[in-house]
């Protein structure tokens, strides 16, 4: 019977491929997918995907690229993993090219016999009627917890240090709803938040497999802001699914000053992908919510200092002529290190602002960098430097100042030893710095604005070369 349902699914989907624009062809299609998922029949899955398909998984990544790249993964990963894989199949919604499917994922582990089931939450995007991105938000912590790999979280009991208040509609549209609700979390009102839910409001805590009321969840919150009381969700995307549905991802900022869930605070930055979906009723309301990130992201962060940016670094910046090579040798300005000031050095000085400097001497001088951690291993930096023009006179060599430049920068770290920059280049004449003090003057524009591209790597121990033997004499 199965096999009959899954052919017949399957037949529908070839059979709209054409024309499969609409969101229930789409749903349609994702079935098939699904139940050829569920059969490990990867030759159907990825008949479903586009060759240059993308598959991101939040809690691993970067994204894997390449529909034989992802094959592999749930061939090896999930399949080889889990022979018994399969899925329930949960709430299915969709609008334009979008399909967001909120489900179980069931499997034995091989090595242990122990079924694990995970919450998840998919994002699929569709180029015609094949996916050309999934997006997945799952817990990988309850995965480990549930296999034994580690304990369980500390949640305290949930009762929250205030006196709840009753909702209060709004009126608003589902969007216009989701935008005050995210507006409102992000105030850090526990109260206000609260009133925004529904008095049966239903909600889910994915990374705890937990379904809360609107007291638990106020409580919760609290929570949340106790411990990361500078956190701030950053709108990536919000998705009008119809009839009151709105998938919205976010990206999670915030320092870890308290306790949380049994983890002591160290006081690190941190940066979480996270997902709501939610139902709003005619009045504004929050009726139902779901909410997905990964557990042991958060933990991990919690727990591990980010990488300094301590030391001398080579960056290769981009540029019509080639790579310019620059040198910055970073200090740490506090014992947290979160400022630091930089000197830097051109190892290969290029004529790139001709136009702008005909003059000027070669290497442009440069002050310094300060920069300042801004993010999990992210920075925002401000350079300063100088152009000059060296003439001889009857007493000697006479430097004149020719302009003045700055370069407002931001970087990450993409592991302890390589980073990657983009910035803006502000490019000043001397005559905007009438006073002489080094800075260009309050309100002068800048005479050429250049974007610039870099990376980067730190200096670090290399081999060294192994010498020929000398020739004995006579040789």
């Amino acid at each position: 019977m199965r096999k009959l349902l899954t052919i017949s699914i399957v037949m529908l989907a070839v059979c709209t491929q054409a024309t499969a624009q609409e969101p229930a062809d789409l749903i349609a299609i994702r079935k098939a997918y699904a139940a050829a998922m569920d059969d490990h029949d990867l030759d159907t899955m990825f008949s479903y995907w586009i060759d240059d398909c993308v598959y991101d998984y939040v809690q691993a990544p970067p994204p894997a690229e390449g529909k034989e790249a992802i094959r592999a993964g749930f061939d090896e990963y999930i399949f080889g993993l889990y022979p018994d894989f399969h899925t329930d199949e949960g709430r299915v919604l969709a609008a334009g090219n979008i399909v967001v499917v909120e489900h179980n994922t069931i499997g034995t582990y091989l090595d242990t016999g122990i079924e694990v089931i995970g919450p998840h939450l998919d994002i699929y995007e569709f180029e015609g009627d094949k996916i050309k991105k999934a997006t997945t938000y799952a817990d990988s912590a309850s995965d480990m917890i549930q296999l034994g790999m580690m304990p369980a979280p500390e949640v305290p009991e949930l009762i929250p240090s205030i006196t709840v208040p009753d909702p209060e509609p709004t009126g608003l549209s589902p969007m216009e709803a989701n935008t005050e609700a995210v507006a409102r979390w992000n105030s850090h009102d526990a109260a206000s938040v609260a009133k925004t839910y529904h008095a049966d409001a239903q909600i889910f805590a994915g990374p705890l497999g937990m379904a809360l009321d609107r007291i638990a969840t106020t409580a919760m919150n609290e929570m949340y802001y106790s411990a990361f009381p500078d956190v701030e969700l950053e709108i990536v995307r919000a998705i009008d699914l119809g009839e009151g549905w709105v998938v919205t991802e976010f990206v999670a900022r915030a320092t870890h000053q308290a306790s949380f869930m049994g983890v002591p605070a160290a006081g690190y930055p941190t940066e979480l992908r996270l997902v709501w979906l939610t139902h709003y009723d005619a009045d504004g309301l929050v009726t139902e919510l779901s909410f997905y990130y990964d557990n042991m992201t958060l933990i991990t962060q919690m727990t591990t200092a980010p990488w300094p940016l301590d030391g001398i670094w080579v960056s290769a910046v981009q540029t019509p002529l080639g790579n310019l090579i620059l040198t910055t040798t970073y200090v740490a300005q506090d014992a947290a290190k979160t400022r630091y000031s930089g000197s830097v050095d051109e190892i290969n000085p290029m004529p790139l602002l001709g136009e702008i400097y005909p003059d000027a001497d070669a290497p442009a001088k440069w002050a310094g960098a300060q920069a300042e951690l801004v993010g999990l291993n992210k920075y925002e930096a401000t350079f300063l430097g100088y152009e000059t023009k060296t003439s001889e006179t009857e007493t000697g060599k006479l430097t004149e100042f020719v302009g003045l430049f700055t370069v407002k920068a931001y970087f990450e770290l993409l592991d302890p030893n390589t980073l990657q920059g983009h910035g803006t280049g502000s490019y000043y004449m001397a005559a905007q710095d009438a006073d002489r003090d080094g800075f260009p003057d309050e309100g002068q524009e800048p005479a050429a604005c250049i974007p610039w591209t870099w990376t980067g790597k730190r200096l670090t121990a290399m081999p060294g070369c192994i010498p020929a033997p000398m020739p004995e004499p006579g040789e």
